[in-house]
């Protein structure tokens, strides 16, 4: 279910209306919200459902065990029943994969059922080892047959090919479901927290649902932690006039950034990365940057519709994008891109590696491991490890240049440090224009190809320069008014006549500019 269809607007009009009503009877209020967001996910694929329930009846059944208490009867009975219950609800007789997926679930609940005695009878740093050991293995294993299985049986297969094997039997056509990066990630970061003492288990398992399948974040993000959104479920939510005008603000905002940027110059990108080979140079550079804006209109677009929706809700959600482009070096980028993730991926990896503790090279090889995951993440393909490990290289090279230590000593006012860090912003966007012809790109041949045209190709003024421009400028000004405002939520503190016309023409922009048929988001993919 989309955002920006009639569909969700309908979803979100009928749940409204129910959530104000039970704002005083708490856990209702939360099952509501958990049962909503089930159906907001069931649109996409009824299958897949059953992931989630099961995947969280197996977090909130481990969570006790994983802060070395024993797991309870009750915690047992309420997650096994949850499981059968959800399960049942997402079979639909018929629907291919219907019958393995509900096999996978009574399979599962056996395995607890054998887990839960034995855990209880170790000590609690056993149990707590043991409990964490299953849910990282569930997880992962997930999230490793579900979006890599095909990748690693496919290189098998070409590996095998080159040395005159067949292997086709190998591959399967195992289809990615949309989110599974995301809460995977969510319910991974709750059990780990449980384990450093950042947070309890969770003993409400209608609460626990209502956090792991929260329908604005749930699909792509922001990855929230427990510590922040789970404990937003701990007391009622109230619908204020502040939290639904803000809420409607950074929706449509969202909303425009989505339709109307990226959906608009989508098509640029799309015809200079068909064929790169055969693009004159000018056609190149446009869709180069169409993409650049592109990817980050529809995803930003997405976590500030998600943050509108919670606020209306009187939840919130975290920051996920800071203006990237205007990044000085690489560190800088990571804190304004995928805030989420890159925290994430720092906190839960790059910190257990070791971070800055093991000397300069273990560092850069913990930085170049990190990013090289973060780029595995984002999808089962060469290309996006290659993105991983480009961005883990210039990390290394501006930490060997110590460009941030110098940026923390050097003048922050004046002439001279404005022309120093717009030459520095300039070169770390044309670092992530390359980064993005990676992430974008078919295959590494593509890449070849695509950046030897941009320099090789001819006419530089071929491509649609005018079109992209006029899509992007109402990005820069709200951009320019964020930076000198330093508010990314200044549209409150403008006068009223300026912001009712900038509402209009978000609006009218909307109605008039955005395509015929809605467009997924990019990051469902990943």
């Amino acid at each position: 279910m989309l955002f920006q269809t009639p569909l969700f607007f309908i979803f979100f009009a009928i749940l409204m209306p129910l959530y104000a009503a039970t704002m005083q009877r708490l856990r209702l209020q939360n099952a509501i919200v958990m049962v909503a967001s089930y159906i907001f996910y069931a649109v996409w694929d009824l299958r897949f459902l059953s992931l989630i329930i099961t995947a969280t009846s197996v977090a909130f059944l481990l969570g006790p065990g994983v802060a070395g208490q024993e797991i309870s009867r009750r915690q047992l009975r309420h997650a096994l029943l949850f499981l059968l219950v959800g399960c049942a609800a997402s079979f639909v007789p018929g629907l291919p994969g219907t019958l393995f997926y509900l096999a996978c679930c009574l399979g599962l609940g056996v395995a607890l059922l054998v887990f839960v005695p034995w855990a209880n009878r170790q000590d609690s740093t056993r149990r707590a080892k043991a409990s964490l050991a299953f849910g990282a293995v569930f997880n992962l294993g997930l999230l490793a047959f579900f979006k890599y299985f095909n990748f690693f049986a496919d290189s098998l297969v070409d590996l095998a090919n080159l040395a005159g094997v067949e292997l086709g039997y190998v591959t399967l056509k195992v289809v990615l479901p949309v989110g599974i990066s995301f809460f995977t990630f969510q319910k991974l970061a709750y059990l780990i927290d449980i384990k450093r003492g950042r947070v309890q288990p969770e003993d409400d398992i209608i609460k626990f649902g209502a956090f792991v399948a929260y329908f604005p974040q749930l699909v792509a993000g922001p990855i929230e932690r427990a510590g922040h959104l789970l404990r937003q479920f701990d007391t009622p939510r109230t619908i204020t006039r502040q939290g639904l005008a803000t809420g409607a603000g950074l929706f449509l905002w969202g909303m425009f950034k989505k339709v109307v940027i990226a959906d608009n110059i989508a098509p640029l990108a799309n015809l200079a990365f068909a064929d790169p080979s055969a693009a004159s140079a000018g056609v190149l550079w446009v869709g180069l940057l169409a993409f650049t804006f592109q990817i980050y209109c529809d995803f930003s677009g997405y976590s500030d519709m998600a943050r509108g929706l919670a606020r209306a809700m009187g939840l919130e959600l975290m920051v996920n994008f800071n203006i990237p482009y205007v990044s000085r070096t690489p560190s800088e980028f990571w804190e304004r891109w995928h805030i989420s993730l890159s925290s994430w991926l720092r906190d839960y990896l790059y910190i257990p590696l070791g971070g800055n503790r093991g000397g300069p090279i273990g560092t850069y090889r913990n930085l170049f491991l990190t990013m090289l995951l973060g780029g595995l993440w984002h999808g089962a393909s060469w290309t996006f490890v290659a993105w991983g490990a480009f961005h883990g290289g210039i990390l290394i090279l501006y930490r060997l240049a110590a460009v941030d230590k110098w940026l923390d000593g050097a003048p922050r006012e004046g002439a001279g440090a404005m022309v120093r860090d717009l030459g520095l912003i300039v070169l770390m966007f044309a670092l992530t224009l390359f980064g993005w012809l990676l992430f974008r790109a078919a295959s590494m041949a593509d890449v070849v190809d695509y950046a030897a045209g941009l320099f090789s190709h001819g006419d530089l003024l071929a491509g649609a320069w005018g079109q992209l421009a006029a899509f992007l400028l109402p990005l820069f000004l709200v951009q320019w008014l964020q930076l000198r405002l330093r508010d990314l939520e200044f549209l409150p503190r403008v006068p009223g006549f300026v912001r009712l016309n900038m509402v209009l023409g978000l609006v009218f922009a909307l109605l008039f500019l955005a395509p015929a048929a809605p467009s997924a988001f990019i990051y469902f993919d990943f």
